[in-house]
């Protein structure tokens, strides 16, 4: 029996990548005679005019929207795009520009045959960045481990079954980030090693600043397990603070022990201590209600806000 598989692809300025991209794919995927393929390539409101130059190996649809939004906005919208127009079997979500490789794109394939029912997600086993890009990330998933106790080491290189997806684009928090929405979801998933690849085209556009956001992103998917975190860190701020405070002013009040110079240094570094922890506790429990109180963007309900037209290539 024939699977019908969605390759979907968000895309910036990057015309050429793409190019390359499908005829690479078209090398990579030549030997599956069991699949059908159909890319749907999310055009984050590019500025520069998108021309394919290669010939169109599988149908292509190409999904325009009305404005820049950001790569996994861009994903979320393309998603939910797939679940109320295109029928599939899985969809395997990759980028253009080569980072992603084909040839890893076939292994993702082959994996979800052996695993069916999984999100089965491409896990970098080498990286190609510099130091300070390493670091950073480093630095990352070690925050995302402390502050939401979940292990993140993938990205959007992944592929999904039809199922898992008519489920994720009921999760708000796909539209903050995806791969984070999806640990958010509590749905089944497993990793592969793969490498990273050269860049096909011009330079990436993923800086510093970026990528900060990116990471911030996938941290506010836990915002209530972060809220809940800072509100012990700072009850026990409050109350090793008290503590020390208490004790200190029982040894002056209820014993004739000499009190040294700098304990009134102590107590009032502890009190700065009490009434910032208390401030911190505070801001933190306004800050988590008053996100909840906000209307949350639920991608199968709202993407349409953004869309706009749909181009089709056929092979």
């Amino acid at each position: 029996m024939q699977k019908n598989v969605t390759i979907l692809c968000p895309l910036f300025n990057d015309g050429e990548s793409l190019s390359r991209l499908l005829t690479e794919l078209a090398k990579a995927f030549s030997n599956l005679k069991d699949y059908r393929f159909r890319i749907l390539v999310v055009n984050d409101g590019s500025t520069e005019e998108l021309n394919i130059t290669t010939n169109t190996f599988f149908p292509i649809q190409i999904l325009h929207l009305q404005r820049n939004i950001g790569h996994q906005k861009a994903l979320s919208i393309g998603l939910a795009y797939i679940k109320e127009n295109i029928s599939c079997d899985r969809v395997l979500i990759m980028d253009t520009d080569g980072e992603d490789r084909p040839e890893d794109a076939l292994e993702l394939l082959l994996a979800a045959e052996n695993r069916n029912g999984d999100i089965i997600f491409a896990h970098r086993g080498s990286r190609r960045e510099d130091f300070l890009f390493k670091l950073f990330y480093w630095l990352y998933k070690i925050s995302f481990r402390f502050l939401t106790g979940r292990k993140i080491s993938f990205g959007n290189f992944m592929i999904m079954p039809k199922d898992s997806l008519n489920k994720l684009v009921y999760y708000s928090e796909i539209w903050s980030h995806l791969a984070g929405g999806i640990l958010k979801s509590g749905l089944a998933y497993s990793t592969i090693q793969t490498h990273k690849g050269t860049r096909y085209a011009g330079k990436s556009k993923m800086n510093f600043s970026k990528l900060l956001l990116l990471g911030l992103g996938a941290i506010s998917v836990f915002m209530e397990i972060i809220a809940s975190r800072l509100l012990i860190f700072s009850c026990c701020l409050i109350g090793f603070s008290l503590l020390i405070i208490l004790t200190l002013l029982g040894v002056k009040t209820f014993t004739s022990l000499a009190i040294p110079g700098w304990t009134s240094t102590v107590m009032s570094s502890m009190l700065i201590v009490l009434l910032q922890s208390l401030l911190l506790s505070l801001v933190t429990m306004f800050l988590y209600f008053s996100s909840e109180s906000q209307r949350k963007f639920v991608p199968v309900y709202h993407y349409k806000d953004y869309t706009g037209a749909v181009e089709t290539f056929t092979a």
